[in-house]
């Protein structure tokens, strides 16, 4: 089973692909037939797709892998531009600037 993008290039397991409808990219993992049709797995979504609808992307356009992992935590307060607040404490002090006001 020969598998072929839409520009007639053969589409390998583990070729990087893009799906012409959303532009969802991925590697494939899986490539199977089914009435005369040729159905490809990409990684990113777990899906099926015919393999008529799929571009063979250059290594290039790969995107880079993450070397470290970020909490969404950060990825918020990153895309906020929120920077981290030193800690503070509060006085037991009951005398001096800022005592009572309000």
């Amino acid at each position: 089973m020969i598998a072929r993008d839409y520009r007639n290039r053969i589409i390998e397991h583990g070729a990087f692909v893009q799906y012409v409808g959303t532009r969802t990219r991925g590697v494939v993992d899986k490539i199977s037939t089914k009435n005369s049709k040729t159905w490809i797995r990409i990684d990113s979504t777990g899906l099926f797709y015919r393999s008529d609808y799929l571009v063979l992307l250059d290594p290039e356009e790969q995107p880079l892998k993450k070397t470290e992992t970020t909490s969404i935590r950060e990825k918020v307060m990153h895309s906020k531009k929120i920077r981290k607040i030193a800690p503070t404490e509060i006085s037991d002090h009951n005398d001096g600037p800022g005592y009572g006001g309000g």
